[in-house]
């Protein structure tokens, strides 16, 4: 800025010389002119003084703020080994493979995916409640929703045998599941699940076959930090029964007994292990008063970890009509068929089987223990009151499904830990299920293991054993018995299956 005012200074003084040297060779009005050219140009050098003084000023202070911001960056470095504070202004919001701990698991039993569909809500206002510590702890807000994805593609090879028919050979796209979990608020949840079945009704499976369908959908207000209470309204599983298994195919107890539809649930979980819900639903029962809710249903279970990988699992449960399970309204025999194919399923002769005569409650009992690599898994359900003869029989007298399932798992020791290979063994028995097509006994053993990450391989060999010879069962809307044939059956399944 010395460069400018110089010059200035010069100008101003070579202009005082000149009108000195004009005062004494002109006249008194030249003189006044003169004089009013160096007031102005006075006038101008002290403004341009002061702009300079003030952007000394400026200039001193912006040196003094950059020098302290550079100290401070070199005071605190941040190491690679650290994590940063806040490394982006907002949390995730939208997150594939959502592991439900902070171990990891080889073979994707940890994902969101393998969640249990029974108490699923309440599993995942769980994991909610410890995604939202871990944000609190990293100084983050739950203050935009959460939007968590993950699913399952599954691929099976099976040959399964009849009991009067020639063995079915198939490969299928047995399950492909997307599953989307909507954490809204501390308080708010929502859940979608949409599937594809294609597994064969011959292993169990009471899924619709080959299409893509809305598996489930619910809201649910709860917040475990706050209160042990909550509330879910939607299209799930009810409560009723575990169905916990290792197997390819599907067990008899949940063949028989899985509830899914619209209802609502109130349920509870205590930090000391000790859950349950009270639920209510519609259902498909078309007699009877027009009530929105016309079933009901409860249940309560405790879990309990040890040392390790210890724990122990007992629950039970009642419903108020087990005509409602997805195994009683479709058999796998289909519509039109001379027998009886479910009370969801139009015959020749009715198109509402769901007139029921009354309905039939039951109730469910299941326990699991794992100590070290053994894992003990049983349960029974069973109807409390018998069909009305109009409805269901067994042998000519109202029928009174029941089925149990028992099975022992054993991680074997020979393998890699990580790739978790276990074998395992069940037995499933049905009283007076012949109705609904199931078998009497069915005995498997079955081999899975993960060779790649987020994956499971499974290979089962099964034997089914049918009612007796002359055994008869008869369901409402049919115009011929369900007879059975004493014989036996033998089914074996291959199964990949990927998590994400």
């Amino acid at each position: 800025m010395k460069k400018v005012i110089l010059p200035l200074t010069a100008i101003a003084a070579f202009a005082l010389s000149t009108s000195t040297f004009a005062v004494e060779n002109n006249s008194a009005t030249s003189t006044a002119a003169l004089t009013s050219e160096v007031k102005e140009l006075s006038a101008e050098t002290k403004t341009l003084q002061t702009e300079v003084t003030a952007l000394k000023h400026k200039k001193h202070h912006y040196a003094k703020k950059t020098k302290k911001k550079v100290k401070v960056r070199t005071a605190h470095p941040v190491s690679v080994h650290q994590t940063p504070a806040q490394p982006w202004p907002h949390f995730v919001t939208v997150t594939t493979t959502p592991f439900m701990g902070k171990q990891l698991a080889y073979d994707g039993s940890d994902l969101l995916y393998n969640v249990t569909t029974i108490n699923e809500d309440m599993h995942l206002l769980t994991q909610k409640q410890a995604l939202e510590n871990e944000m609190t702890s990293q100084g983050y807000a739950m203050d935009r929703p959460i939007l968590q994805m993950s699913g399952e593609v599954e691929g099976e090879l099976s040959s399964v045998g009849g009991f009067a028919g020639p063995t079915a050979n198939n490969i299928t796209l047995s399950t492909a599941e997307l599953q989307m979990n909507a954490i809204a608020s501390s308080w708010a949840t929502g859940f979608m699940s949409m599937d594809f079945s294609g597994a064969p009704i011959s292993t169990g499976n009471r899924e619709p076959i080959s299409t893509i369908y809305l598996g489930r959908g619910f809201v649910t207000i709860g917040n475990f930090n706050v209160t042990p209470v909550y509330f879910s309204a939607g299209l799930m599983y009810v409560p009723f029964g575990r169905y916990a298994n290792s197997m390819v195919s599907t067990p008899l107890t949940k063949s028989m007994g899985q509830i899914r539809t619209p209802a609502m649930l109130l349920g509870f979980k205590l930090n000391n292990g000790l859950f349950g819900s009270i639920y209510g639903f519609t259902g498909s029962q078309t007699s009877g008063a027009n009530d929105l809710i016309k079933q009901e249903g409860v249940n309560l279970g405790f879990k309990h970890a040890f040392e390790g990988t210890d724990n122990l699992s007992v629950g039970a449960g009642w419903v108020s009509n087990i005509a409602d399970s997805q195994g009683m309204q479709n058999t796998g025999l289909g519509g039109g068929a001379a027998t009886f194919g479910g009370f969801g399923v139009a015959t020749a002769t009715s198109t509402n089987n769901n007139l029921l005569a009354h309905k039939v409650d039951a109730i469910d009992g299941h326990a699991s223990v794992g100590f070290g690599p053994v894992t003990l898994l049983g349960e029974y359900l069973g109807a409390l009151r018998s069909f009305s003869p109009l409805d269901l029989t067994y042998n000519g007298a109202s029928a009174t499904p029941q089925a149990v399932h028992a099975e022992i798992d054993y991680m074997l020791p020979f393998f890699a830990k990580k790739y978790g290979t276990a074998l395992g063994v069940s037995y499933g028995h049905a009283w007076q299920a012949l109705g609904l097509n199931l078998p009497q006994d069915k005995y498997a053993v079955f081999l899975n293991t993960s060779i790649w990450r987020e994956t499971t391989e499974s290979i089962e060999y099964n034997h089914q054993v049918d009612y007796a010879a002359g055994a008869t069962s008869f369901g409402r809307g049919a115009t011929a018995n369900i007879v059975g044939t004493g014989k036996g059956s033998n089914s074996v399944l291959a199964e990949i299956g990927v998590y994400f």
